[in-house]
């Protein structure tokens, strides 16, 4: 495992925020990708040592992202395809069952990045490198040197 040591990092921008959540890549360093397996996001990254999943409650933005997207522009225009008879409600309701087990896997991905890049675009200073050197937070330094105790 390499040595995650604090190093001093060049401020992150709200452009290049939303670079790294189109790549999904980590918003603080953006050298590393944030999914280990194509379903499992990183706990922190394996770069900068970031936490990126925070536990209990975290998640709520990926899923909130993942069912808007689902049902706004998927199965709720499937469905009134059937009711105005532009095809069969059979048709409509199983076009709208299979978008809605099928679509929230595929944007799984997309929707972790998207609320990364949402969250940090709006508290820019909760980056590790956009925080001052006076702030009182340690934190993620606790906890970088904790993990590489272990």
């Amino acid at each position: 495992m390499e040595d995650l040591q604090l190093q001093q990092m060049p401020n992150v921008t709200r452009r290049q925020l939303l670079i790294r959540g189109l790549y999904c890549e980590c918003p603080n360093c953006g050298q590393a990708k944030l999914f280990k397996t194509p379903l499992r996001i990183h706990r922190y990254c394996p770069k900068c040592g970031m936490q990126i999943e925070r536990g209990n409650g975290y998640y709520l933005g990926p899923l909130s992202i993942n069912y808007s997207i689902t049902v706004f522009t998927f199965v709720l225009p499937s469905l009134l395809l059937g009711f105005f008879d532009y095809i069969t409600i059979k048709l409509a309701l199983v076009v709208a069952f299979t978008g809605a087990l099928l679509l929230p896997v595929l944007l799984y991905r997309f929707s972790w990045s998207c609320w990364l890049m949402i969250y940090y675009s709006c508290l820019t200073q909760e980056l590790h490198a956009n925080k001052t050197e006076d702030c009182d937070d340690l934190c993620f330094e606790k906890e970088r040197r904790t993990r590489t105790q272990r």
